[in-house]
């Protein structure tokens, strides 16, 4: 049987090599967890995206039923003049502050909602 002869500073290599190869392991598995991180950025922003559309057609959808039911009163006064509409009127005015919250939680969300461009190379 015959033994292994290493040449002289073979085992030197080896060592360096074994260190190269645990450092090597490390930093693939801190990559991994730097993008298994961007996912989740990348998740959040999207999501931000999509609830910012939302709550854009809900305030437009708002408006445009505000602007409607009042045009309604107005068509029903002025057909009906001795029918007290004030109640009606008081309830759509009454949307109008839940409706300005609605768009600066919109303006909010559009602030925060473009990511950041992602580094170059990745």
């Amino acid at each position: 049987m015959r033994t292994l002869r290493l040449f002289p500073g073979c085992r030197q290599i080896l060592a360096a090599l074994a260190q190269i190869n645990a450092k090597l392991d490390t930093t693939i598995q801190k990559e991994n967890a730097i993008m298994a991180a961007q996912d989740d950025v990348s998740a959040a922003a999207a999501a931000l995206v999509s609830l910012t559309n939302a709550l854009g057609t809900i305030a437009s959808d708002l408006q445009a039923a505000v602007a409607n039911i009042q045009a309604e009163i107005a068509a029903l006064q002025a057909a009906n003049p001795a029918v007290d509409t004030s109640a009606l009127n008081e309830a759509v005015a009454g949307i109008a502050a839940p409706l300005a919250a609605l768009q600066s939680a919109d303006a909010a969300v559009d602030a925060l909602e473009t990511p950041a461009a992602p580094p170059t190379g990745s």
